[in-house]
């Protein structure tokens, strides 16, 4: 939004159509989206907030959601390099922050669906078993009794790390553990809309409990 706030004419920008309000609210909402599908979310009520009719019913007409809304980004950019207000360098680098973008949606959704076969699990099961009996052939002849205590203390850290580890390897279930899309989402609306001069914008997002959706 900074690009165009300062590529476009004045005089563009204080035009009815208000295309740095459109391409700042549509901004706001592929944020929103992208967190929304990437968890599995519907995002049609979101969009409705910040789309108009015709772009609402044009998303809505995609499978992939996020990328239509780029696309409408595309579009923008492209009728305002026809109209005189964006010259060929301006729109270059507007499209090559749309690239970036799309970079960007692309990584997550490589993120969202890697798979980790069962395989691994299962390896890393078998060497923390292997290493406990081996750990505890070690330890028997010189700590007795108090071999069953660190085994069961060693045991607990490495199959808690190997939870934490399944946890983690999907930041976008929808759960505590998430990357808080929503939250970080919600601060870009923040800046964008003071950035357009409006004084009401909503809060940043509370944590809820001990995480931040």
């Amino acid at each position: 939004m900074l690009q165009a706030a300062g590529f476009v004419p004045e005089e563009v920008l204080a035009a009815p159509a208000a295309p740095l309000r459109a391409l700042a609210y549509r901004q706001i909402a592929w944020c929103y989206c992208l967190g929304e599908t990437l968890r599995g979310l519907d995002p049609a009520a979101t969009l409705a907030s910040y789309l108009p009719e015709k772009e609402l019913l044009y998303t809505h007409s995609q499978a992939n959601k996020p990328l239509a809304l780029l696309a409408l980004h595309t579009a923008q950019v492209k009728e305002l390099y026809q109209r005189g207000a964006l010259n060929s360098f301006q729109q270059v680098q507007l499209d090559a922050t749309l690239v970036r973008l799309c970079d960007a949606l692309g990584q997550a959704e490589r993120i969202k669906s890697t798979v980790f076969p069962a395989s691994y699990r299962r390896l890393i099961h078998f060497f923390i078993y292997l290493f406990l009996l081996i750990l505890s052939l070690g330890l028997v002849q010189t700590i007795g009794l108090w071999e069953i205590p660190v085994l069961l203390t060693t045991a607990s850290t490495f199959f808690l790390l190997e939870r934490t580890a399944r946890e983690l390897q999907d930041p976008f279930r929808h759960a505590p553990t998430d990357t808080p899309v929503t939250a970080l989402a919600r601060t870009v609306e923040i800046n964008l809309r003071q950035l357009l001069g409006e004084v009401q914008v909503p809060a940043p997002l509370a944590a809820e409990a001990f995480y931040l959706m």
